[in-house]
């Protein structure tokens, strides 16, 4: 007989509070890299009518809808100059229904809040995406229009001191084409260390990846067999992801020259990449699918506070995590020192007997009737010799000393046996890879 079909999938995301709240410190999910129709190429190249103006309600409803689907806490949209540059500020938060503005103590408006059918909110704020990649903006760059495009086109130090003066916390997207020295005249907060669009390019994936250039267009389809009842479309991810070699070494490269630099993973949506329609109904690269792979899970004091997630984020007090392969629980990494604790993005002294203390997480209610995934978490020192692997193991607690300068990052690997029965007709071999599921951001010791 076959064997029983596998648990219903599900297509959404618990809360992150179920995630755990080291030392009270609120798990955030969020997007970092993310278009509206604000962006000329976002829903297949056609955001807005031509005549009107007026942008693609459907798309727009579809990014609405998958914010609220998988809990996400903040999206920070970034969106291309064209055509987000030529519109007033208040425009750019796509407000609808019943959103509230989120201002600041003078009253400007530097976010809105998205409430969803169950009670769940989102905070959306505004942000760029050209060469550099401001988020969280409170407010447009100062000048004209073609004066804020000037600025939001530019890839230079004095383009990053614009975007701070006008509030945004400073990222680079697409790291995988970027050099080293890039980085370090540039100076942001954080850089990207995962990019989903770089996954899937065919022209990114063979110039700056080293992989095949169609590799994960061919893998996707495979997915789009809508006779394979077993088949969980959602799982496509498997099938393409891989760790971006170059953004890991340019990270690692900028740690090792004493850079507090933050990493994120970006998801780079726009509903533009895989129109094809899989057996869920929703095309390849839905906002809900690509939403649901992976997110950016901010440690906060307050959740409510927008300005306590924009320093999370700033200070690199977040990791990144694929939910695909599972929500983590229980992931810690913290340097226990003899007074006091210190968190990811803070800084300690080699002589302030400091540990790092790495708790590796399990799978927010996976089921018992699968087979069991394989978790394995290893910590790196980044020094002016490069990384250096200081500790690997399953767990459920890692340890080294920090008595060394450097900076030190956690990485946890899945091998994901258990979205094997999820894979139909494919076999269960794209299951017994071993892929990233978090990437924990730095503590430094200095």
């Amino acid at each position: 007989p076959d064997a029983a079909p596998p648990p219903a999938w599900h297509r959404d995301l618990p809360p992150a509070s179920v995630m755990g709240a080291p030392r009270g410190l609120q798990p955030q999910r969020g997007i970092i890299h993310l278009h509206s129709p604000y962006s000329h190429d976002a829903c297949d190249g056609a955001p807005r009518d031509g005549t009107t103006g007026a942008v693609d309600e459907a798309c727009l409803a579809d990014l609405r809808a998958a914010l609220c689907t998988t809990r996400i806490d903040y999206a920070a949209l970034s969106d291309h100059d064209d055509t987000m540059a030529d519109e007033d500020f208040a425009t750019l938060f796509s407000m609808r229904g019943d959103d509230t503005a989120v201002t600041d103590g003078d009253g400007n408006q530097i976010g809105s809040r998205i409430h969803c059918d169950d009670g769940h909110t989102v905070l959306v704020t505004v942000g760029g995406e050209n060469p550099i990649m401001p988020i969280m903006l409170d407010h447009h760059v100062a000048g004209t229009i073609q004066e804020r495009h000037d600025t939001y086109n530019a890839d230079t130090p004095a383009a990053v001191a614009a975007f701070r003066a006008a509030g945004a916390t400073v990222w680079i997207a697409h790291t995988e084409q970027r050099t080293t020295p890039e980085l370090v005249t540039l100076q942001p907060d954080g850089i990207e260390v995962y990019q989903l669009h770089a996954n899937l390019d065919p022209g990114i994936r063979a110039d700056y990846l080293g992989l095949p250039a169609a590799g994960a267009i061919t893998a996707v389809a495979e997915f789009a067999d809508t006779g394979d009842a077993a088949l969980e479309p959602d799982v496509a991810l498997l099938s393409f992801l891989e760790p971006n070699t170059p953004s890991l070494d340019r990270w690692d490269e900028v740690l090792a020259m004493g850079m507090h630099v933050a990493g994120s993973g970006g998801t780079d949506a726009h509903q533009n990449a895989l129109p094809v329609i899989l057996r869920d109904g929703e095309r390849g690269d839905s906002y809900r699918r690509m939403l649901r792979w992976f997110g950016n899970i901010a440690l906060v004091t307050d959740a409510g506070d927008p300005a306590a997630i924009e320093d999370a984020v700033r200070r690199g007090r977040m990791y990144l995590a694929f939910e695909l392969f599972g929500t983590p629980v229980g992931f810690d990494a913290r340097a226990v020192c003899a007074t006091a604790t210190a968190e990811m993005g803070d800084t300690v002294g080699p002589g302030d007997g400091c540990t790092l203390e790495v708790d590796v997480p399990t799978i927010y209610q996976l089921d018992p009737s699968l087979p069991a995934p394989v978790i394995e978490a290893r910590i790196l020192r980044i020094d002016a010799g490069g990384p250096t692997e200081v500790a690997r193991g399953a767990g459920p607690t890692l340890a080294t000393p920090l008595d060394a300068a450097g900076a030190y990052r956690v990485e946890v690997t899945i091998q994901p046996r258990h979205l094997g029965p999820y894979l139909g007709h494919l076999g269960t071999d794209l299951a017994d890879r071993v892929v990233p599921w978090i990437y924990g951001n730095p503590i430094y010791v200095e």
